[in-house]
């Protein structure tokens, strides 16, 4: 596939890495989906430039990255409210971005949410692993480091079913997050499932895209029984022993042994995606 270095990268901030919308078809073999936290943004980045709904798009956490643009390009930003410089002018627009051979752009500041994407026209390529671009552990797929060439490529053309009427949506993090009663839940207390709909729970400085790690008043079972690994997914909310609550993410497991007490759907992982540690959750169950 014929491609094109675009973006040398200067300053990779927090973290920065090639993302497209998952790894599928392989979760027998122990691999994670992967692909972008934050879904619902990236398919809207793509669906701006008029991309295949799979495109690449780079998916950066926190301030701070910093690119050299190698090619005369289109790209659009979406995701956390941000600020960008290029060559030091502030862009602040929701349209789409041309940028020129030389230009430095800039993550200055992110003022609300977590993640930003950046699309490109054509999409952003890598070798794929598994029929995707997105980070895999081991791999030449890892996060974005300095000095490294980020490519794009081009002739694609816009999936239309899959990218008809997406419309970019407000960042939240005051907003409940919807979720289903897990196969475990009725493992919990009364007392506990009470605490489920009104407790705040807090995300740790230690969640990842893995998993969000929440501290609250622990939970309590009903039995000490134990369950036998079984299947987990995105979205799935695992009681730790110590009766804290871990929330799974993209990168999540394929399996796991604790007991499963509620599932985000895919609204609520795109919100989740959006906050950061020392935010609160609060969960709406809808029985």
């Amino acid at each position: 596939m014929e491609s094109l270095p675009v973006l040398k990268v200067l300053k990779h901030g927090v973290y920065c890495a090639l993302q497209d919308n998952g790894r599928f078809g392989f979760r027998h073999l122990g691999i994670p989906y992967s692909g972008a936290m934050d879904r619902h943004s990236f398919l809207y980045a793509n669906q701006r430039l008029g991309n295949n709904a799979d495109a690449g798009e780079l998916e950066i956490f926190g301030q701070g990255s910093v690119f050299m643009i190698l090619a005369n390009c289109v790209i659009f930003i979406t995701g956390a409210e941000h600020e960008i410089t290029i060559d030091g002018l502030r862009f602040t627009t929701t349209d789409p971005i041309s940028v020129f051979e030389g230009q430095i752009l800039k993550i200055e500041k992110i003022y609300a949410g977590a993640r930003i994407y950046i699309s490109i026209k054509g999409g952003f390529y890598s070798t794929p692993i598994m029929n995707s671009i997105s980070t895999l552990n081991g791999t030449h797929l890892r996060p974005l480091k300095k000095n490294d060439i980020v490519y794009k490529i081009s002739g694609q053309t816009k999936d239309k079913k899959s990218l008809a009427g997406i419309r970019n949506i407000e960042i939240n993090k005051n907003c409940k997050i919807p979720v289903l009663p897990g196969p475990e839940y009725f493992w919990l207390s009364q007392a506990s499932m009470d605490v489920l709909e009104s407790q705040y729970f807090t995300i740790s400085p230690t969640s990842n895209r893995m998993g969000y790690r929440l501290f609250g008043a622990p939970l309590q079972k009903i039995n000490q029984q134990e369950m036998l690994t079984s299947a987990v997914m995105p979205g799935t909310v695992q009681l730790t022993p110590d009766g804290q609550l871990i929330i799974l993410m993209r990168d999540c497991q394929t399996t796991g042994g604790y007991p499963r007490i509620l599932q985000v759907e895919e609204w609520g992982i795109n919100q989740l995606a959006q906050r950061l540690p020392g935010d609160d959750v609060v969960f709406q169950i809808f029985v």
